[in-house]
């Protein structure tokens, strides 16, 4: 029997086919979809918690005999008491995004340049984050896309943004905040002629589920 992996994403995820399912089937993997309903929030308040929680009973059947499970969005997981919470429910690796998105920014140092595709309140949330894991955003670029929009941004949008970020100095790495972006399918193009490592969201996904080594 051939391995297969859960993933669990935003109802408002545009790239689902081109970001993972493309991804992890030419990997050799089948690759199974659930989906949590869009609401406003962090995932912090009770009524936002019990949504979590019966989501994550629902997930946990649906994805029942998968290898792994991949939690694509941030709603609940932004801290570690939220991810060992969602986690509880799997009894197999979950990769949260966040949870990759630190690991793989701090193996090249603690010093980036942030780019969002979020309007500006949202991006100094993302930048705040990164500095309670210790990460500080040197310099940063918002895109100023909020709701819908955050579908219309192309590979060649984010490798224009790349090319700002490498005229900084004195930074380890440039992060790509959003699992929306196109991370993986477009990496080639955002990441062409880059001096400096480019982190991505679904590039940190990608390559924590290949160090699972399943």
């Amino acid at each position: 029997m051939g391995k297969s992996i859960g993933i669990i994403i935003s109802s408002e995820h545009p790239r689902f086919d081109c970001e993972y399912k493309k991804t992890f089937s030419a990997l050799g993997y089948d690759v199974k979809k659930y989906i949590m309903d869009f609401v406003p929030g962090h995932g912090f308040n009770d009524d936002e918690k019990k949504l979590i929680k019966d989501h994550m009973e629902n997930a946990r059947d649906f994805l029942r005999g998968c290898d792994a499970i991949i939690y694509a969005r941030s709603y609940g997981a932004f801290f570690i008491n939220g991810i060992s919470y969602i986690r509880s429910f799997f009894d197999v690796p979950v990769i949260f995004s966040t949870e990759s998105i630190i690991k793989n920014i701090k193996k090249y140092g603690n010093k980036i340049y942030t780019i969002t595709p979020y309007a500006q309140k949202r991006h100094e949330l993302e930048i705040k984050w990164l500095n309670h894991y210790g990460i500080r955003s040197m310099a940063s670029l918002s895109l100023g896309r909020d709701d819908g929009y955050l579908r219309y941004i192309e590979p060649y949008d984010l490798n224009e943004a790349v090319k700002i970020a490498n005229k900084s100095l004195n930074i380890d790495a440039i992060y790509i905040a959003c699992t929306f972006m196109p991370g993986i399918s477009g990496k080639n193009i955002i990441e062409n002629d880059s001096k400096i490592p480019v982190i991505s969201a679904n590039g940190a996904i990608l390559n924590d589920f290949l160090e699972l080594n399943l």
